[in-house]
């Protein structure tokens, strides 16, 4: 009887998703043991889980290991810390929001490294079985957190939805996968990349596998026509973890896109036209119907929609003399932005459970000016404004579309900008306008750190153009 030869192991490859994992393997049982109004120090145990991985990042080792299925690299790197970073913001939102609204649990921390164990398990996926894994560990996680404020309607319903979309996108990436396999006799990228069928129905099931594995994946990122459960989930959600979803698995599923396209090489042009117009698509109704949006909360979820296609745009600019610089560093303006945008409202709602509009904004400058200036910050990068993050990604993104002789799709992206800044800018007035009955705000120490960093970060890198060498030397 032949023995099962398993496959060398390089731990170092794979430290950041050891470190994520174990902890949260760890946390499990520790949770048990704290007490349940103390449940602030589970959080703090998995901030300093997040911030050891991040820590990590720059000592774990390039290459490949697992038999091929994991790689990590300079442009990994990155990933990795925009990924964890999210995590940590995210986590002192939630010990803030949760513990406020009492809906505060141990085991929320727990799923949240979990999550990000699969998002990590994304960005480092050379194979399509990681990549799987990777998806549908972030996903169950997801689930869970978008349902966990019970006995709250509104997020038991989100779950809900989440789960049935989340089904199908799953169903159609395991078809893909088994699609592409059975093409190519492999399931590792890089030897995909060298038996790309030519000619023949090899081809034809080749890239009717590639096309549902992106459409499995266009669920997760939002990209349109695959995008209607995010203003649902995102509404229903708790807003920490809203915050979490909206920009943790976004930033992994793009790099699983990107993996796709790399893979493809040259052949990359056979799925081009469809990527353009998806990325048309996502761009136009996210910044359309974002327009009629009265809920903060739906307003940002087709502004996420929005983002999503720059950054496949980003993609689509990408080549061998750019490097992945553009669609990187915009994740990690979105990123920024997102958080500050999310935490604001979640400071917001305080203790209320009610979904906030953009009535809940009238004269927020003289309740809290400090919670004011951030807002307008978020807002102002999200609408591309200089010198924030976000003017720099959409710089960069555009750019790179113009560079590689697609002139028409960068000035549809300038439009698009132009529409989203219409209600970016009705929410800015909002809050400088008007008065209000409402009490001052105080903010909690937690949400007040966390909304420093990301408001800081979003001026700092802005106001940091050479940041965007390291990337595209990253990336390339």
């Amino acid at each position: 009887m032949a023995q099962i030869a398993l496959p060398s192991i390089d731990y170092m490859v794979i430290l950041q998703i050891l470190i994520i994992f174990g902890s949260a393997t760890a946390l499990l049982l520790i949770d048990l043991f704290i007490p349940a109004n103390q449940k602030k120090i589970t959080a703090l145990l998995a901030l300093g889980a997040t911030i050891g991985a991040l820590v990590a990042g720059p000592y774990s080792n390039s290459g490949v290991t697992m038999a091929n299925a994991v790689a990590f690299g300079s442009s990994t790197l990155i990933v990795n810390s925009i990924i964890l970073f999210a995590t940590a913001i995210s986590i002192l939102f939630a010990s803030d929001a949760m513990h406020k609204q009492g809906i505060e649990r141990g085991e929320t921390y727990v799923l949240m490294l979990l999550a990000t164990g699969g998002m990590l398990l994304l960005a480092q996926g050379a194979s399509l079985i990681t990549l799987f894994l990777g998806l549908e560990l972030l996903s169950i996680a997801l689930y869970i957190l978008t349902a966990i404020a019970y006995p709250r309607i509104a997020s038991e319903e989100a779950g809900l939805k989440y789960l049935i979309i989340g089904a199908f996108g799953a169903g159609f990436l395991v078809f893909g996968i088994a699609l592409t396999f059975g093409a190519t006799g492999s399931l590792v990228l890089s030897e995909i990349a060298t038996r790309i069928p030519v000619t023949g129905i090899e081809r034809s099931l080749f890239f009717t596998g590639i096309g549902l594995m992106l459409v499995g994946f266009g669920y997760k990122v939002s990209l349109v026509p695959f995008h209607m459960w995010t203003p649902d989930v995102y509404q229903g959600a708790p807003t920490s973890i809203t915050s979490f979803m909206a920009v943790g698995s976004k930033v992994a599923g793009f790099i699983a896109i990107i993996a796709l396209v790399q893979m493809l090489g040259a052949e990359a042009q056979v799925i081009t036209p469809v990527l353009m117009g998806i990325a048309v698509l996502t761009m136009l109704v996210g910044s359309i119907v974002a327009i009629n949006q009265t809920s903060l909360k739906r307003m940002l979820a087709y502004s996420s929609i929005s983002h999503a296609g720059f950054v496949l745009l980003g993609v689509l600019g990408s080549t061998q003399a750019t490097g992945l610089r553009a669609p990187i560093f915009y994740l990690a303006a979105y990123t920024l932005t997102n958080l500050a945008a999310f935490g604001v409202i979640m400071v917001l709602e305080g203790s209320e459970e009610r979904d906030l509009t953009l009535a809940d904004l009238t004269g927020l400058w003289t309740r809290n000016p400090w919670l004011t200036g951030i807002m307008a910050l978020a807002l102002l990068s999200l609408a591309g404004v200089p010198p924030t993050v976000g003017f720099l990604g959409k710089f960069l993104v555009i750019s790179a579309v113009w560079q590689s002789g697609y002139m028409w799709m960068a000035i549809i992206a300038a439009f698009a900008s132009a529409f989203a800044a219409f209600f970016y800018v009705r929410a800015l007035l909002s809050m400088f306008s008007g008065t209000t009955d409402r009490p001052r705000m105080t903010l909690d120490a937690r949400s007040s750190l966390a909304l420093l960093i990301v408001a800081v970060g979003i001026i700092a890198v802005g106001l940091m153009p050479w940041s965007i060498n390291a990337i595209a030397l990253a990336g390339s």
